[in-house]
C-alpha cells in the first residue's frame, strides 16, 4: 500500500513546498540534472548536465543532487550554514555522529529521508523534529542558488559606461510569439494582487518570463493560485503559467516591480511582460 514520504505528513511546516519541489526534480533552475525538458534549444543529455558553478572554473562534473549539496564550493555553503543545526538534530535522535555520513547519506539525510537507523518508534519524532529543519535547508538552497543567477544592473555613476546610457545603440527590442505583441502599458497593480478578483481578467493571456539560462519564454496564465502557504522566496504566487513548448506548469510571482516596460530583450534575469493579440478580433456587435 502506497504510503506518504514522512515530510508529507508534518502539518505545519514552513517552506514544505521547497522541499517538495527538489524531491520531485521541479527545481530545474536549482539542480542541474532536474533539467529533463527542454525549451528552445535541444535537451541536454544526462551526462551533460554539469554544474555550471564548476564549469566556470574550468570543471565538468554532474550537477546532481549530492554535487550541489555537498561538494560544489559555490553551493556547499548552504549545508555549512545548516550543519550546526543538522548535527543537534542527531543527537536529539540518538543517531551517529553527522560527521560519520558520508556524501550519499548527508544528501539523503537533508532532503528529508528516513536514516537507515532511525527504527520504527521513533518515526513520529523524527517527522517532527527534522521535517522543519529540511525544509528550512530546501528553502535556504533554493534562495541562495537564486540569488546567483539574476542578473544585477550597474547603476553607479563612477562607472564611464554608465554616461551614455541614454545611448540607444545596444537596444534590441524583444521578439514575441507570432501574431502577438508586447503590452508597453502593465495591468494595474490590482490584478496582481493575492486573490483580488480583478486577477481572473488574466487568465488565459500569454506573457514572456525571461529565465536565467533560456531567456525570453512565452507561456499562458492557466489558473490563479489560492493557497496562501504556495510561495517563492517568501513571496505570495499569485499565478500558474502554463508552458505550452513542454506541457509544463510553474508557479509565479508577478508584480509591477519585474515588469519589462521598455521591451528591452538585455533586461535582466526574471522580469516579464503581458502579450496581446498584434491583429485583435473585430467586435462581435453586428456591424461592418
Amino acid at each position: 500500500m502506497y504510503k506518504p514520504a514522512p515530510y508529507l505528513t508534518h502539518q505545519s511546516s514552513p517552506y514544505q513546498l521547497e522541499l517538495f519541489w527538489i524531491r520531485t526534480q521541479h527545481t530545474i533552475h536549482i539542480i542541474p540534472i532536474h533539467l529533463h525538458y527542454a525549451f528552445r534549444n535541444p535537451r541536454a543529455a544526462y551526462q551533460d548536465r554539469v554544474c555550471p558553478y564548476c564549469l566556470a572554473s574550468g570543471t565538468m562534473i554532474l550537477g546532481d543532487e549530492l554535487h550541489i549539496i555537498c561538494q560544489c564550493p559555490t553551493t556547499k555553503i548552504v549545508l555549512g550554514r545548516l550543519t550546526v543545526k543538522f548535527q543537534r538534530l542527531t543527537r536529539l535522535l540518538d543517531l551517529p555522529s553527522l560527521t560519520s555520513f558520508s556524501a550519499e547519506e548527508t544528501t539523503r539525510l537533508v532532503l528529508g529521508n528516513l536514516p537507515s537507523q532511525i527504527l520504527h518508534k521513533d518515526l513520529r519524532r523524527w517527522i517532527q523534529e527534522a521535517t522543519p529543519l529540511c525544509c528550512e535547508f530546501a528553502y535556504a538552497l533554493c534562495t541562495h542558488i537564486t540569488s546567483l543567477q539574476p542578473g544585477v544592473v550597474d547603476m553607479s555613476s563612477d562607472d564611464e559606461d554608465a554616461a551614455s546610457s541614454d545611448n540607444n545603440d545596444d537596444f534590441s527590442l524583444i521578439l514575441p510569439l507570432p501574431g502577438f505583441q508586447p503590452v508597453s502599458v502593465p495591468t494595474t497593480n490590482t490584478m496582481l494582487t493575492f486573490l483580488d478578483p480583478a486577477g481572473q481578467q488574466l487568465i488565459g493571456h500569454h506573457i514572456l518570463f525571461k529565465w536565467p539560462t533560456y531567456g525570453w519564454y512565452p507561456g499562458r496564465i492557466s489558473e490563479g493560485n489560492s493557497n496562501p502557504k504556495c510561495k517563492v522566496c517568501k513571496k505570495k504566487v499569485n499565478f500558474i503559467v502554463f508552458y505550452h513548448d513542454d506541457g509544463s506548469s510553474g508557479p509565479h510571482c508577478r508584480s509591477l516591480d519585474n515588469y519589462n516596460m521598455d521591451g528591452d530583450n538585455d533586461s535582466p534575469h526574471h522580469m516579464w511582460m503581458l502579450l496581446e493579440p498584434s491583429n485583435p478580433q473585430p467586435s462581435s456587435s453586428g456591424q461592418v
